[in-house]
């Protein structure tokens, strides 16, 4: 089978995953170097406390074309991913779960972002609590309105060509946001269904909540329009409840009346001012981040493989023009 000419790289985050990452990159490498003339595997290591960083290079010396980095802390995962496209060069990046996704999955991600579709999204069926499927309508809509939108089985797992990458990580910070801005990039998407090798861990109500929170958080300002707006109900709340204080004194000598009203509705009161409060802190400990010098990820070292894919390979064109057909952006002139 003749070897496609594209430059693909897949991107692996790891985390204490040693015992399976030696026989995933066998199988990787094998199918890798059977499709593709060049190709690269970057592995994001989360600060592992196993042996990898102590074998990975034996890895290094044994297979071809591998870039390890790591990380000094673990980071969240759409950071990690971040570091991971930011980092490699590929024409097409594709990044895996080594627990879950075949290797087949590249080639398959890959010819479907050749055909003219600049992100591929991989969808697998996940387990469900009966709760966080009550409340995933309410939160799908709320993350639509700030550009999440994503399949509600989206893996994780994804291709993204290279102008994809370029416009994702050009803008400077973009590691919290980084499905938000491949949503907002307006290229053609496209969803790829496939079956995982494992089944997931059920998504319940409180990781729903803390998802919701995190996109909501980090790639929009519309829940401190919701605040502010709630803010602005309670007050008129508040001012009608005074009206009705000043009724009652009017009409009536009984001291007492309207004791537990006014109870309840303090109580509400303080509830939003807090909700208020919450919201302005994870606010302004946003501000603080952005406006901070630091980077989200920081690397320890990275180390690459001692063994190249083709040392007799040049990149060298001896003509200025060519008629052939630049594979790598095909489909993507209109």
């Amino acid at each position: 089978m003749k070897k496609q000419e594209s430059f693909v790289s897949v991107v692996l985050v790891i985390k204490n995953n040693f015992n399976i990452l030696t026989s995933y990159i066998k199988e990787l490498s094998d199918d890798l170097n059977q499709s593709y003339s060049d190709y690269e595997i970057v592995i994001i290591d989360q600060s592992s406390t196993d042996e990898t960083s102590a074998n990975i290079d034996n890895l290094l010396t044994e297979y071809k074309s591998i870039r390890y980095i790591l990380l000094s802390s673990e980071v969240t995962e759409d950071v990690a991913v971040a570091a991971g496209y930011e980092n490699a060069i590929g024409d097409f990046v594709v990044n895996l779960d080594i627990q879950r996704d075949p290797v087949s999955l590249v080639n398959q991600l890959v010819t479907l972002c050749k055909q003219g579709n600049d992100i591929v999204l991989g969808v697998t069926k996940q387990p469900t609590t009966a709760m966080y499927n009550i409340i995933r309508p309410y939160v799908k809509r709320i993350l639509r309105s700030i550009g999440y939108d994503f399949p509600r089985d989206f893996s994780g797992s994804m291709c993204l060509s290279r102008r994809t990458v370029n416009a994702v990580t050009e803008s400077g910070r973009f590691y919290h946001k980084l499905y938000v801005r491949i949503a907002k990039t307006g290229y053609k998407s496209i969803d790829f269904k496939y079956d995982s090798k494992v089944v997931s861990n059920k998504k319940d109500i409180v990781t729903g909540i803390k998802e919701a929170l995190h996109f909501t958080i980090f790639n929009s300002t519309k829940p401190l329009r919701w605040m502010s707006t709630l803010g602005v109900v309670g007050s008129l709340l508040a001012f009608v409840f005074a009206v009705y204080s000043i009724i009652v004194n009017i009409f009536t000598n009984n001291v007492t009346q309207g004791w537990t009203t006014l109870v309840l509705f303090s109580s509400v009161l303080f509830a939003l001012l807090f909700t208020m409060l919450a919201f302005f802190g994870e606010y302004l400990a946003r501000l603080l981040n952005d406006r901070s010098e630091h980077r989200s990820y920081s690397v320890v070292y990275e180390k690459n493989s001692n063994v190249m894919l083709d040392e007799n390979r040049f990149n060298v064109l001896y003509d200025s023009e060519s008629d052939d057909l630049n594979i790598v952006k095909t489909g993507r002139n209109k």
